[in-house]
């Protein structure tokens, strides 16, 4: 039945659990998400079988997953409550997902509305303790996440360390120049052995990786790392690029690798931080530009007060994702009486590549692919 009471339908699921619901409305996802809610698994609608993991997961910080149902893919977008992620894996509206949910629920009259709103108020006492437990346990889980990022960073050393050989001869192969930048040495350093674990808490080895700081409104968020080998390649791990895990009284949204005056007239934006540095090589270290980490992140960037202009420097994705993400961003600015620019490589998607970026312009035609800065800033 559509029009069916958008709350009471959501009460319903909260009390039987979103994680029954999903798992039985949506057998595209991995059970493997479902197993561990927060877990990488292959994204149910663009993902495909033979790769390990598209950068879809099930949303469980601040609010449980079984209460909420939300998901994000680093490459789709973020879908905030169970509807949300319906509307999107199903290809559907918002009154369809209520029906389909409620449907799961035996929920489908006016008169089974009316019974659901009363067994909604005789369990509320439940749900309130659940949700008692589930913040007891994330405020242990924010001491331990705080202390372990703390001890990371306290391991660290600056780039130019001699122990530090991986991550130049890395960043060399990148053909990057400007990682001894004023002011980098404070938030890019050296760890010289990062453990790394797969999505399903397999311990992989320890390797040596380069360790990002990430910040938003100048306060410390969490950490991005880079895992590598002694000789500078890409560590043999599931993903060689990991985000640490951070405290729920966090918020990524809006910060990341931040190095220079991010309130800057003109301030340039990209995703990785391999991809700022390659575009201020490219551009012969005269303008500064900042990562984002990611499309997700890059769609929400702010800027400061003063700053007039933004030029998004956007990946080439086969799935589109990163342009939308450019093109979401430039909509907001220019909402806010800020300009915005978008930075497009012009290099073709390789046959069984799934992105071209700047870092590749810059390796596969040097400086000679950027344009030059009176255009990149007009």
């Amino acid at each position: 039945m559509r029009n069916l009471k958008a709350e009471v339908v959501r009460n319903a699921a909260k009390q039987k659990g979103w994680d029954s619901i999903l798992q039985s409305l949506c057998p595209e996802i991995e059970t493997r998400a479902f197993d561990k809610p927060g877990r990488h698994v292959r994204c149910p609608v663009h993902g495909k079988p033979s790769r390990g993991g598209d950068g879809f997961r099930f949303l469980n910080k601040k609010i449980p997953f079984a209460e909420a149902g939300g998901g994000v893919c680093n490459t789709c977008g973020l879908f905030p409550d169970g509807f949300a992620l319906l509307q999107w894996l199903k290809r559907i509206d918002f009154a369809d997902a209520v029906a389909l949910v409620g449907d799961e629920l035996g929920i489908r009259s006016t008169d089974d509305e009316h019974a659901q709103e009363r067994i909604n108020r005789e369990n509320k006492s439940k749900l309130d303790e659940r949700r008692r437990e589930f913040e007891e346990k994330e405020r242990a889980s924010n001491l331990y996440l705080r202390s372990r990022l703390n001890q990371i960073w306290s391991e660290t050393l600056p780039l130019t360390h001699t122990d530090a050989e991986p991550a130049r001869l890395y960043l060399a192969s990148r053909k990057i120049l400007c990682w001894d930048k004023p002011g980098a040495a404070r938030v890019v350093r050296f760890h010289p052995r990062l453990a790394s674990y797969n999505e399903d808490g397999e311990f992989e080895g320890e390797f040596p990786g380069i360790v990002a700081k990430v910040t938003r409104e100048g306060v410390p968020i969490t950490l991005h790392r880079y895992f590598l080998t002694d000789k500078g390649l890409k560590a043999p791990v599931e993903s060689s690029k990991k985000m640490c895990s951070y405290p729920t009284d966090r918020l990524v949204t809006g910060g990341g690798i931040i190095i220079g005056n991010l309130d800057a007239e003109v301030v340039h934006v990209c995703e990785g931080l391999e991809t700022a540095w390659a575009i201020e090589t490219g551009m012969d270290q005269e303008i500064d530009v900042f990562p984002t980490v990611n499309a997700t992140l890059l769609e929400s960037f702010t800027p400061g007060p003063n700053t007039k202009m933004v030029v998004i420097w956007a990946d080439k994705d086969r799935s589109g994702r990163g342009e939308e993400a450019a093109l979401e961003l430039k909509r907001r600015l220019w909402e806010k009486g800020i300009k915005a620019q978008i930075m497009m490589p012009s290099l073709p998607i390789a046959d069984g590549d799934k992105s071209v970026d700047w870092n590749d312009v810059l390796i596969q035609l040097g400086r000679m692919g950027f344009p030059k800065r009176r255009r990149a800033v007009a």
